[in-house]
């Protein structure tokens, strides 16, 4: 029996009967999913590009700095809440977010600027730019920033993480002290002298402390590179020839 509803007088007539059938058997196993299209995290990414220009976010308003399907994705999904806050320093920043950036919004009264006057920090950390980015990037921040406000200043920063490699160093040492025997020649005593003797008993300790690094990230292993040192110290005591 069809799945596909007929009205009584249809189901009556058996031409509509095996026309249902068949509309079951020909439609009936295809996934409607694709027709899905404001489902932004499952749609294919074909449809990406029609999405963004509905939800106008095409061109300098985010999709040309968008370098990943799934920057995009977050571009279209945010579209509508950026587009409620444009024109505050909120927006700025939550564009740049959207797109793997960060940047801190200084307005004119927080650093003592000429009035109406903005200044940005962006930090490129997490992503580098291009000369054609960075043109994007000015046209992106007038797109975003209200009408009366004007940009003062635009500062990028990086930092670079780069491989550092480990040193290590051990120091082996040791005295030999060699005491011969007294030997004397030729000495006449002809009065009786006190006794005198003299002792002396030292150690020589050294404390090799293990290395202490502070505020130092280290990200990609690189072999590590030892030298080892040993060496003695030789020291011979001769007895006095007299």
């Amino acid at each position: 029996m069809s799945k596909t509803p007929l009205t009584p007088v249809l189901m009556a007539d058996e031409r509509f009967r095996i026309l249902a059938e068949l509309v079951d058997e020909r439609f009936g196993n295809i996934d409607l999913s694709a027709l899905l299209v404001h489902l932004i995290d499952t749609v294919h990414e074909s449809a990406l590009p029609h999405l963004a220009e509905q939800f106008h976010v095409m061109g300098f308003e985010g999709w040309e700095l968008a370098r990943s399907a799934e920057e995009r994705r977050t571009l279209i999904r945010n579209a509508i809440e950026l587009h409620r806050y444009k024109g505050t320093p909120w927006a700025i920043e939550q564009i740049l977010v959207t797109l793997g950036m960060t940047g801190v919004v200084s307005e004119w009264f927080e650093y003592g600027g000429s009035p109406y006057r903005f200044r940005l920090d962006i930090d490129l950390s997490g992503r580098g730019v291009s000369a054609a980015e960075y043109a994007c990037l000015e046209a992106l921040i007038l797109k975003y920033k209200n009408k009366r406000s004007r940009l003062e200043a635009l500062t990028m920063s990086a930092t670079v993480r780069s491989p550092i490699p480990t040193f290590a160093m051990a120091v082996s040492a040791g005295e030999i002290v060699t005491v011969y025997p007294c030997s004397v020649s030729e000495l006449d005593q002809m009065n009786p002298l006190p006794h005198i003797g003299i002792g002396h008993w030292g150690v020589e300790t050294v404390t090799v402390y293990p290395d202490s690094v502070s505020a130092l990230d280290q990200m990609n292993p690189l072999p590590c590179i030892g030298i080892g040192h040993w060496g003695v110290e030789t020291v011979s005591v001769y007895p006095c020839t007299a």
